[in-house]
């Protein structure tokens, strides 16, 4: 069997990207090899650990609320994600299906948040939280999330909608499902490539959202896991850069693995998306 000799242009490609995603994923190297570091050779970016040493994250689990900064991340996200996909999918499939300006003005309207920058807002949502006071409240975070959200993921599923073929809707009338039957078992289970994608986006940066925990919450038992960080570094007042390395690799570790697992979904309903948006 005659071996098919490779196109050098390839290789260098190859060995470019690989060089490439190496210096991608060097911070992640450098975070957690860092939070193994003793402090007696930790500020030596060459040096590698020969035993591991467990002082830091001993320090951040005594001195850092870790379990209540997860446990209120994962709420403020699931209920957010929750909001997401049911108000938008619902709105994305009317405004696809019904042919009205009204709907259509809508549609616009939603689209016309994705333009309005969120620093010139940030005081005027402080004000409603506080005149409905939900200021410092989990659902206040919820509500901002969602709210944030509706723009990109009514613009995902209408564009999504619009490939589904309304002659499957149209038999299951005929069958007897109303509206709301034939959205909640035809519909939506077919729009499972762009909710994917909304949730594993949104996840990202719900997650990861640093100013707006820091803005509208103010009970350290409410607080999120990324103004952990900077607060535990802040009150802390050294320069001991361990415990926080040893913070953010527990903080990133849930994305890291989530990547790892949905990669593949993720790229795929991005992909589909694009073909049929």
């Amino acid at each position: 069997m005659v071996r098919k000799r490779r196109n050098p242009t390839d290789i260098a490609i190859e060995v470019g990207l690989f060089l490439f995603a190496c210096v991608l994923l060097y911070p992640i190297y450098f975070l957690y090899v860092g939070s193994f570091k003793s402090p007696a050779i930790f500020y030596d970016p060459f040096a590698f650990p020969k035993e591991l040493y467990w002082g830091s994250f001993a320090i951040v689990f005594e001195k850092v609320k870790l379990l209540d900064g997860f446990f209120n991340t994962i709420v403020i996200m699931s209920f957010s994600l929750v909001s997401i996909v049911v108000i938008c999918s619902m709105a994305g499939y009317a405004i696809a299906r019904v042919k009205n300006r009204w709907f259509q003005a809508i549609y616009y309207l939603f689209l016309s948040g994705m333009i309005v920058p969120l620093q010139t807002t940030m005081v005027t949502i402080f004000k409603m939280g506080v005149s409905i006071q939900l200021i410092d409240t989990r659902t206040f975070m919820v509500l901002l999330y969602a709210a944030g959200a509706i723009p990109i993921a009514t613009f995902i599923y209408v564009g999504f909608m619009k490939s589904i073929p309304k002659e499957i809707e149209e038999s299951a009338f005929i069958d007897g499902c109303g509206p709301m039957q034939s959205f909640a078992r035809i519909v939506l289970p077919l729009l499972l490539p762009a909710t994917g994608t909304i949730l594993i986006t949104n996840v990202t940066a719900i997650y990861n959202d640093f100013m707006g925990p820091l803005l509208y919450l103010k009970s350290e038992s409410k607080m999120t896991l990324m103004p952990q960080i900077v607060q535990f570094y802040a009150n802390k007042q050294s320069m001991d850069y361990g415990p926080v390395f040893a913070l953010s690799a527990l903080a990133v570790l849930p994305l890291i693995l989530l990547f790892i697992f949905t990669q593949k979904y993720m790229i795929k309903g991005l992909i589909v998306g694009s073909l049929k948006g």
